[in-house]
């Protein structure tokens, strides 16, 4: 629009995938999108096909191109070595097979009681209105929500609460994740002090001596403590399935993701049934932060033990 200006690259030899040209970009760090210019996909040969299930760019060739972006600062990733997997992960995947997300299905704490979800005096149920969705996009969620329908972790319902649900995109895919905007719940509940940890503070109390390391990822960690029933209607949201018999209303029979309250009640849960594990086991220093958990041993031997 000539209302700002921004400086052009000198001439770079630019490897396309299916040749190399020289060519000048113009350098535009606050956009928010990466752009390729008509001058640049008329070199590609791009051909640029839409269609119900999205948009394609192929060369001239007709093969699809796969365009990488990424930071100055991030430009020496293009020149790592990739990692090779680790060999000794194999033995414990195999002997634990239920400690995998992928193998183990969906955790429940059996130890704890149903959270109870406190309303802030005189609140009114929340009345969202839900947001347009494409076809697309409720194609894409749709996988999901019919999984956690199978594990338990959704119910249908009738509930005078309804919030929006919002399909988010994943990042270079046409798959989606159903991502529920809980804000107006949120106000009506009654706030808990945050007790979850400062980061830096967890990694300052790792003695010096302490240097192998092992990393614990919990997998859908929120939806492993059960919902009162009572506190299930707080977050139901309108889903219509007609292939399965859906026309109304679902909710969480676990703790969702998107309450405000959820990181600090599992990371008290988690804490609580960690003490267990801490009090026998004096020469390890097992970290937590919400659904991650490090546990910092001064040898290989009794890392891998623990």
């Amino acid at each position: 629009t000539g209302t700002k200006q921004y400086p052009w690259t000198t001439r770079r030899t630019v490897d396309l995938g299916v040749g190399r040209v020289p060519h000048s970009f113009m350098v535009i760090p606050d956009c928010p999108y990466p752009l390729l210019g008509c001058d640049l996909l008329t070199k590609l040969g791009a051909q640029i096909h839409f269609s119900a299930e999205g948009t394609r760019v192929l060369d001239q060739a007709g093969q699809p191109i796969h365009v990488l972006t990424l930071g100055l600062m991030d430009g020496y990733r293009l020149h790592e070595v990739p990692l090779t997997p680790d060999a000794g992960v194999q033995p414990w995947l195999q002997q634990f097979p239920s400690a995998r997300a992928e193998t183990g299905g969906m955790g429940l704490a059996k130890r704890r009681p149903p959270v109870f979800v406190e309303l802030k005096p005189g609140a009114a149920p929340a009345r969202g209105r839900q947001y347009p969705m494409s076809l697309e996009a409720k194609k894409g969620i749709t996988p999901h929500i019919r999984r956690l329908l199978d594990l338990g972790v959704l119910r249908p319902c009738q509930s005078a609460w309804k919030t929006p649900l919002l399909p988010v995109r994943k990042p270079n895919s046409h798959d989606y994740r159903p991502v529920q905007d809980l804000r107006g719940a949120n106000k009506r509940v009654m706030d808990i002090h945050p007790i979850v940890p400062n980061p830096y503070t967890l990694l300052s109390s790792i003695p010096p001596s302490h240097i192998w390391y092992t990393v614990l990822d919990l997998k859908d960690a929120f939806f492993s403590l059960p919902l009162t029933p009572k506190s299930q209607d707080l977050f139901a949201f309108e889903w219509h399935d007609p292939d399965k018999g859906i026309n109304g209303q679902l909710t969480w029979t676990r703790l969702p993701q998107g309450f405000k309250n959820s990181p600090t009640i599992f990371d008290k849960a988690l804490h609580e049934d960690l003490g267990e594990f801490r009090s026998p086991n004096p020469q390890l220093t097992l970290s937590q932060y919400v659904d991650d958990l490090l546990i910092a041993a001064e040898s290989r031997d009794t890392c891998l033990t623990s």
